[in-house]
């Protein structure tokens, strides 16, 4: 299933992301299991291997953003900023967006994210490369590591 998953987030990634609501229909939950991990474990390597504490965050989240405005993935920035924050090590206002954002909200807040992180990276960060880290890493979570 990580495989399958993989694929979906690589698509949401280098295609339509406006797809996003039609494609995680046919989410069931182990499958929003594995595509939150995966998408949560690319999102946590992306932002920790492009910005740093001296980031400007909220313009980079008004940038990722900004193709997005009144579309179906729209984001919160205020949400999208303490997201970001918890991974560079302050996460003093993540808690409450956790509370308030479904796994589907969340996820596609970090697949905008993630989009404007690889698009930022200059070459550094692709599409593959991201994904198959994170879904290894899911695998070897979810006891799928070896399984082909």
């Amino acid at each position: 299933m990580t495989a399958q998953i993989g694929q979906m987030v690589r698509e949401l990634l280098s295609g339509d992301l406006n797809a996003y609501p039609e494609q995680i229909k046919t989410l069931d939950e182990p499958g929003w299991n594995a595509f939150g991990e995966i998408v949560g474990a690319a999102f946590y390597r992306a932002v920790a291997q492009q910005l740093d504490l001296q980031a400007d965050v909220p313009a980079f989240v008004a940038a990722a953003a900004a193709p997005y405005a009144q579309t179906p993935v729209a984001i919160d920035p205020s949400a999208a900023q303490a997201l970001v924050r918890s991974v560079l090590g302050d996460d003093a206002t993540v808690g409450q967006v956790l509370e308030q954002l479904d796994e589907p909200d969340l996820a596609r807040i970090e697949l905008v994210l993630l989009r404007r992180l690889i698009a930022d990276s200059a070459g550094s960060l692709t599409v593959d490369a991201l994904v198959t880290s994170a879904q290894d890493e899911a695998a070897e979570f979810s006891g799928e590591a070896g399984v082909s």
